[in-house]
C-alpha cells in the first residue's frame, strides 16, 4: 500500500479503483490454491492498487462549477462559512480553516462549496470550531514558486482539501454570525484546550508558549529564537505533543490508578488489576488526544496502546513491530495522504528505529551487569537509533543535519519530556477544581522549560553536520534497509546490511569529479517578487547576483527560506562570489540569510551608496566572517573568470551617494560573454541609466538580456532593445504581484522585437546553459527542469 501510495506521489503512477473488485474476487479465489504465491502476488497488487487509486481524489480533483477555485483571482469577494478545524495560532497571526457555503459578489449571494485556508496576519481572537463566520477577502489559488528543493505547498493543502486560500489583516476583519452551529463535540474539545492554554499563558508569561505546546498542542504561541534553537540542539521534536509524550501520560495515569486501586483489598482479590487499570488508562488518554488536536503521533501511539491493551485482555502475543505496522495500516486506511506528512514519518520511523537498531548499538554492551550505567547506556542506544534513523528524512525536509540532539536529549527528555510533562499535565484537571494548585505545578512546568531553555542554548552551539541535502535515492536505502533489518534474523547480517547501506549512502554523497565541459549555466531563480540568479562558471565556480527578499516589512525571509534549500538540493554548499547590484530590499533581503549559511568567498559591489539598514547589516556579516569585499563600477577594467569575460558597464564612479538616492539606476550593470554567447545583467535601472548606456551601443549587445525592474514600463526602451537586440529575455516577478510588473507595454516592445520571453511567475526558474555558441533553455515544474 505505501509502494502504491508512493508512486502516486512521486511518480504520478495513479490506478483506477475500479480495479479494486477485480482484484478482491481473484484474491478470494487464490485461496483455494494450494500455492501460496499466487495468493501473495495477487494480494501485494490488490493494496499497491488501493494506495495508488487513493491519492486520485486529491492530485486530480474534479470540482463542480460552484467551487471556491471558480472565483480565484477575482476582485474581492464576501466568504461566509463555518469554522471546520481547531484554528492554528502564528507569530503574531493565526490561520483559519473555512467550510465555505456562500459567496456574495456584486451584492449577489450564491452557494458556494471548499475549503478556504485564511491567513489572519495580526491577532488570534476567540473564533472556534463550529463558529459561522464572514469576512472578505481575495480568493487565491495556491502555488509553488516554481524553485528546486521547495517544499510543495500546493499539495500539501490539496491532501488536507484545500485548494483556495485568502490574507485578511486582522481578527477585527471577521464577523462572527453565530457561534457552535455545527461540530459540538470537536467545538468542545477546541475550547476546552483553548481554556487550558489560556490559563497556562496567564500562569507562565515567559515560559507559558512551550508549555502550550507540549501540553495541549498549541505550538503556534512558541516563539521563532525558541523554536531554532531548539532545532539546532536537535531536539524540537519535544516542542509538540509526540507518541512519546503521549507514552508518559499513560505512564502516569496507569501508575496513579494501580497505586489508588491497589489499596482496596477487595479490588486486589477479585479483579486482574494490572489489565483493570491498563483498560481504565484508555479512556482519559482518548480523552487527551481529542485535547491535544489528533496529531498523527498521538494517534500512532494511541492506537498502539489499544492493540496492546486489546491483546492483554484476548490473551494474544504483542510484537512491537506487528503493533507499530497496525497502527500505521490503520492511519492510512482512512487517511492515506498522512504517509507525506513529516510528521507522521518522522514518528513511525523514530519507533521503528528505534526497534531495530538499538539491540544493535547495545551489542558492545551487552556483558554490563543491570544498574545505573546500563539504563544510561540503553536510553543512549535509544536515542543514537532514533536520531540515525531520522536524520536523512530530516536532511531530506529541513536541509539540517544535527548530532546535537544526541547531547539534547539527555537535557530534554528528562527536563521536560518527564518532569514539565508530567507536572503540567498533572495541572491541567486541576485547573478547573483548584486552580493554586494547577498555577504551583504550572510553576514547577515553567522552572524545568528554564533550566531546558538555558542549557540547550548551550547544546545549540554544537556544529552540525555538514550534509545538507537528501535525495529520495537515498531515503529508498534507508527504507530498505529498514525493511531488511525487520525480516532478515542475526546479528551478523545486521551488522552487514546496515554497514552496506551507510556505504551506499556516503557513496552518492562523494563529491562530483570536475566537470571539463566549457559549459556556463545560468540559473534564473523564481523568488516572488525579487530577483536572484546564479551563474555556473566552466569551472565549476559559482557567483550570485542578487538575492532576492520581501520589498514589505515582515515578509518571508527569502534567503533563508527558498534560496537556502535551493541551492543545497543542487549540490551547492559554498558561493564563490556573491554580486549586489543594489541595496533595495528585494535585491539585497535574501543575502543576509545566505551570508550566514554559505561560505562565501568574495563579495561585489559598486560601492557608491552609504551602507544603511539591510546594506550595513549584510557588511557586518561579510565583515565577522572576513568575506573580501570587491568595488565593481564602469571605470572597472573587464576581466576574467574561467575564460568567461565579465565586463562592468555602470554605475559610473562618483563619491558616495546619498541613501535616498535613486538606487534604481545606481543598479551595478554587467555583461558576460563565453565565445558567441552572451548574458547582460542590468538590475532595476530606468530610462536614465539605458540612455547613458546608449553612449556605446555596441558593448550592450547580447544573447540574453536580464529585462531591467522586473519589467517596468520605465526601462527597456525601444532604442535599448534596438541596441542589445537579445535572443531571450528574462523576468523576475512575483505571480499576482500589486505592482503590475511585467507592464503590458514591456512585453509588447519585446514582442515587436521578436524577443523570446521567459518569466519567473509563468514558468518558475528558468535554467539557460551555454558552450560557447548556442544556448538550452529549461524551465522547472513538477520538481524536475524540462
Amino acid at each position: 500500500m505505501v509502494g502504491g501510495l508512493a508512486s502516486a506521489h512521486h511518480l504520478g503512477i495513479i490506478l483506477p479503483y475500479q480495479l479494486l473488485p477485480g482484484l478482491l474476487v481473484a484474491a478470494l479465489a487464490a485461496v483455494f490454491f494450494k500455492s501460496r504465491i499466487p495468493f501473495t502476488i495477487i494480494l501485494i497488487a490488490l493494496f499497491f492498487v488501493w494506495g495508488s487509486a487513493a491519492l486520485h481524489p486529491f492530485l486530480s480533483p474534479v470540482h463542480p462549477p460552484h467551487h471556491l477555485v471558480h472565483v480565484t483571482d477575482s476582485k474581492p469577494v464576501i466568504v461566509e462559512g463555518i469554522v471546520g478545524a481547531r484554528p492554528e495560532a502564528s507569530e503574531g497571526g493565526m490561520r483559519i480553516i473555512l467550510d465555505v457555503d456562500r459567496i456574495i459578489r456584486d451584492k449577489i449571494s450564491t452557494e458556494a462549496i471548499g475549503r478556504l485556508l485564511v491567513y489572519v496576519r495580526e491577532g488570534r481572537g476567540t473564533i472556534l470550531t463550529g463558529d459561522r463566520v464572514r469576512l472578505e477577502a481575495r480568493i487565491r489559488e495556491p502555488t509553488n514558486f516554481g524553485l528546486p528543493g521547495e517544499f510543495d505547498y500546493r499539495r500539501y493543502l490539496a491532501y488536507r482539501n484545500i485548494y483556495a486560500t485568502a490574507s485578511i489583516k486582522s481578527t477585527d476583519d471577521i464577523l462572527l454570525i453565530r457561534e457552535a452551529v455545527a461540530h459540538p463535540v470537536q467545538r468542545w474539545f477546541d475550547r476546552l484546550a483553548a481554556e487550558m492554554g489560556g490559563f497556562i499563558g496567564r500562569s507562565a508569561p515567559a515560559e507559558g508558549g512551550l508549555l502550550r505546546a507540549i501540553l495541549v498542542g498549541e505550538r503556534g504561541f512558541v516563539t521563532e529564537d525558541t523554536e531554532d534553537i531548539y532545532a539546532r540542539a536537535g531536539v524540537n521534536h519535544i516542542l509538540s505533543i509526540s507518541g512519546f509524550h503521549i507514552g508518559v501520560i499513560a505512564l502516569t495515569i496507569h501508575y496513579f490508578l494501580f497505586h489508588l486501586l491497589v489499596r482496596w483489598e477487595f479490588l486486589t482479590l477479585h479483579l486482574n488489576l494490572r489489565r483493570t487499570v491498563l483498560l481504565a488508562t484508555l479512556p482519559p488518554v482518548v480523552f487527551y488526544l481529542f485535547i491535544a488536536g489528533l496529531a498523527p503521533a498521538t494517534v500512532r501511539s494511541v492506537v498502539m496502546i489499544a492493540l496492546v491493551t486489546l491483546a492483554l485482555f484476548l490473551e494474544r502475543e504483542t510484537d512491537p513491530l506487528n503493533t507499530l505496522t497496525a497502527a500505521a495500516f490503520g492511519i492510512l486506511m482512512f487517511n492515506p495522504q498522512a504517509l507525506f506528512d513529516i510528521s507522521f514519518q518522522l514518528s513511525f520511523l523514530a519507533i521503528w528505529g528505534i526497534l531495530v537498531l538499538t539491540p544493535l548499538c547495545m551489542e558492545p554492551f551487552g556483558d554490563l551487569r543491570e544498574g545505573t550505567m546500563k539504563k544510561v547506556m540503553l536510553f543512549a542506544a535509544v536515542s543514537v537509533a532514533a536520531t540515525m534513523v531520522t536524520l536523512l528524512p530530516v536532511v531530506h525536509t529541513f536541509h539540517r543535519a544535527s548530532v546535537a540532539g544526541l547531547v539534547g536529549n539527555f537535557v530534554a527528555v528528562p527536563l521536560l519530556g518527564y518532569g514539565a510533562v508530567v507536572a503540567g499535565f498533572s495541572a491541567l484537571p486541576l485547573i478547573y477544581l483548584f486552580p493554586a494548585a494547577a498555577k504551583f505545578l504550572i510553576g514547577i512546568a515553567a522552572w524545568l522549560v528554564r533550566v531546558s531553555d538555558g542549557i540547550m542554548a548551550t547544546v545549540a552551539q554544537i556544529p552540525p553536520l555538514p550534509l545538507r541535502n537528501a535525495t529520495l535515492t537515498d531515503l529508498f536505502i534507508l527504507y530498505l534497509a529498514l525493511l531488511a533489518l525487520s525480516l532478515v534474523k542475526g546479528k551478523r547480517i545486521h551488522f552487514l546490511l546496515s554497514a552496506l547501506a551507510a556505504g551506499l549512502v556516503l557513496a552518492l554523497h562523494l563529491p562530483a569529479v570536475a566537470d571539463s565541459s566549457k559549459t556556463i549555466r545560468i540559473t534564473f531563480f523564481s523568488v516572488g517578487q525579487g530577483e536572484s540568479t546564479l551563474v555556473t562558471f566552466p569551472d565549476g565556480r559559482r557567483m550570485l547576483v542578487d538575492g532576492g527578499g520581501s520589498p514589505h516589512e515582515g515578509g518571508m525571509d527569502v534567503g533563508k527560506q527558498l534560496l537556502a534549500p535551493a541551492l543545497w538540493s543542487m549540490g551547492i554548499d559554498r558561493l564563490d562570489m556573491v554580486v549586489l547590484t543594489h541595496p533595495h530590499p528585494d535585491h539585497i533581503k535574501g543575502l543576509i540569510s545566505l551570508a550566514a549559511l554559505f561560505p562565501i568567498g568574495e563579495f561585489w559591489e559598486s560601492g557608491i551608496t552609504t551602507p544603511v539598514g539591510d546594506h550595513a547589516k549584510l557588511r557586518e556579516i561579510l565583515a565577522a566572517h572576513r568575506v573580501p569585499v570587491r568595488y565593481i563600477t564602469s571605470s572597472t577594467p573587464p576581466f576574467s573568470v574561467a575564460n568567461v569575460r565579465i565586463e562592468p558597464l555602470a554605475p559610473a564612479y562618483r563619491p558616495l551617494a546619498e541613501p535616498d538616492s535613486d538606487q534604481n539606476d545606481d543598479s551595478l550593470v554587467f555583461r558576460l560573454t563565453h565565445g558567441t554567447f552572451s548574458m547582460l545583467f542590468t538590475g532595476d535601472i530606468g530610462s536614465y541609466t539605458e540612455e547613458r548606456l546608449l553612449c556605446e551601443p555596441e558593448r550592450l549587445a547580447c544573447t540574453v538580456l536580464k529585462v531591467p525592474h522586473h519589467g517596468s514600463r520605465h526601462s527597456s526602451s525601444p532604442r535599448f532593445l534596438d541596441a542589445a537586440s537579445p535572443r531571450l529575455a528574462l523576468i523576475s516577478a512575483g505571480a499576482r504581484n500589486s505592482f503590475g510588473l511585467p507592464s503590458p507595454e514591456t512585453i509588447a516592445r519585446l514582442r515587436e522585437h521578436g524577443v523570446s520571453v521567459c518569466r519567473t511567475d509563468l514558468n518558475g526558474t528558468i535554467d539557460v546553459a551555454s558552450d560557447g555558441s548556442g544556448y538550452l533553455v529549461r524551465t522547472f515544474s513538477d520538481g524536475h527542469f524540462h
